[in-house]
């Protein structure tokens, strides 16, 4: 136990505190899409779990501007540095709700959101099957251990008090290049995989119009939407491989590059 009593938190507190700020908020914002799944008990305790992983690597990259830097410019930094990289993390694991949101919409399926928008969140409807098919995918292809492998090498990539540091601009410039290019992977993956089913649903719709031009018939009122919803449901289902095992390995890819504040291969 003698190394405890030479930790870096101990030799230096603001490199700790820091750190800890960092690591609460990526994990409180990155966990805004599990919605009420992750306590705030326990995402305090990861944050802490997450702070003691990387702290020999952040004290390893410490800045020099560290020991001159004010304690509240220092962490009110990384609480915007935190902040994105969980931003980054909450918008590749919301992709698939989007996705299944989207066709919900289009098909009839989210109806109720439209009609009673205070209404508390869907528990049954097509965006909660979605992101549970892609949070599934996700968690397959290791995406966790992507996410807690990223926030601790965020440290390197980028030291804890650089961002707001004097000569800090390059590291600000990464993360602000990061930010402005977030939504773009995001939103890629939310219509690929929507995609099948909305042309599905298209084509549906297209093919019942021609049939009720030919044929003397009047379906009854909610019917025609009825079938379109089971038609983006049958798509969701028969493509359930893209949404979990393809999404999966494309979220963790995205979160994996992203939170080391490089771009994603091929883009």
């Amino acid at each position: 136990m003698a190394h405890w009593f030479t930790f870096p938190w101990l030799a230096d507190p603001l490199l700790a505190a820091g750190t800890l700020v960092r690591m609460t908020a990526a994990i409180s914002v990155g966990a805004v899409p599990l919605a009420g799944l992750l306590p705030w008990r326990m995402r305090g305790v990861l944050a802490v779990a997450l702070a003691a992983a990387a702290l020999p690597l952040a004290a390893a990259a410490r800045p020099p501007a560290l020991a001159v830097e004010p304690a509240l410019v220092v962490l009110a930094g990384e609480t915007v540095a935190g902040g994105a990289l969980g931003l980054a993390v909450a918008a590749m694991l919301a992709a698939a709700a989007w996705a299944g949101r989207l066709v919900g919409s289009v098909s009839g399926l989210s109806w109720a959101d439209d009609f009673t928008p205070d209404a508390a969140d869907e528990q049954a409807g097509v965006a909660r099957l979605a992101w549970w098919l892609g949070m599934g995918g996700f968690l397959a292809a290791g995406g966790h251990l992507a996410v807690i492998g990223g926030l601790v090498d965020s440290v390197h990539s980028l030291p804890v008090g650089a961002i707001l540091a004097a000569g800090g601009g390059e590291s600000a410039a990464g993360l602000l290049a990061m930010l402005t290019r977030l939504p773009v992977p995001a939103l890629d993956v939310a219509l690929t995989l929507a995609a099948a089913a909305l042309a599905a649903v298209c084509a549906f719709h297209v093919g019942v119009a021609v049939c009720l031009q030919t044929v003397r018939f009047t379906p009854g009122q909610g019917m025609l939407q009825g079938l379109a919803a089971v038609v983006a449901l049958a798509a969701v289902v028969a493509g359930a491989e893209a949404w979990c095992g393809g999404y999966g390995a494309v979220a963790r890819g995205q979160v994996e590059h992203t939170l080391r504040l490089e771009t994603a291969p091929g883009r």
